[in-house]
């Protein structure tokens, strides 16, 4: 689903630091390491179990709510607008999960909650902290032009193949824009979050509508009740 591309996209992003904090740009790991800086530090982002959100999806009449969880055990999204109901629930120790669009249910694969863990590391900072166990390289291409202002752009490189494009602003470092596949998610608002100071993009722009986030919060609790099928609830 694109807006699960959507949602993932939102946790990958940073704050800002003063240009000198930063590494002299030469290679694109040095642009990833000034990304990590960015974003708070290695040793914060680590610190990150789980991350929850509350937000809205659309503008005027057509808007809808949107909230998340998601950690390394678990994924729940509840997406509800006058249009359509989604919600999609993993657990990923269980390898059980699905998902429910209207009044459709279907169980997911088992291809599917391996996509769904991955995407949930990966939104932890994971391909950028520890791109070796995931087979990831980094290969720093041409830069370009993000909404007016120069930006440092990298290829993420999964078994040689670009698995994912990042723009990152030349000044701040704050990730910008993202290209993964036929999605292309754009970002802005950018806050500092939670007790350590990582600060998220509270906005994001997409071809499958933007959304706008009220609230993230880092290492909460999941309500495990959540994890029951709508059929399961009616028994």
């Amino acid at each position: 689903m694109k807006f699960l591309a959507i949602i993932f996209s939102v946790f990958a992003l940073s704050f800002t630091l003063q240009s000198q904090d930063f590494k002299e740009v030469k290679t694109a790991q040095d642009v990833v390491d000034n990304y990590l800086i960015a974003s708070g530090g290695a040793y914060a982002l680590r610190s990150v179990e789980s991350i929850s959100m509350k937000g809205k999806i659309g503008d005027g009449e057509e808007s809808g709510s949107v909230g998340v969880f998601f950690s390394k055990k678990y994924f729940y999204m509840d997406i509800s607008t006058k249009k359509f109901a989604m919600k999609q629930v993993v657990d990923m120790e269980a390898k059980k999960g699905w998902t429910k669009f209207g009044t459709m249910m279907k169980d997911m694969t088992e291809e599917d909650i391996t996509k769904n863990r991955k995407n949930a590391e990966n939104s932890m900072w994971s391909n950028f902290l520890d791109p070796k166990s995931g087979g990831i390289t980094f290969e720093l291409l041409q830069n370009e032009s993000v909404n007016g202002s120069d930006a440092y752009v990298v290829d993420q490189l999964k078994d040689g193949t670009s698995a994912t494009t990042s723009y990152f602003d030349a000044k701040t470092f704050l990730k910008v824009k993202e290209i993964k596949g036929n999605m292309t998610n754009e970002f802005s608002d950018f806050r500092k979050t939670g007790k350590n100071d990582i600060v998220m993009p509270y906005k994001v722009k997409s071809q499958s509508g933007d959304v706008t986030i009220s609230e993230i919060k880092f290492n909460g609790k999941f309500d495990k009740k959540l994890l029951k099928k709508p059929e399961e609830d009616s028994k």
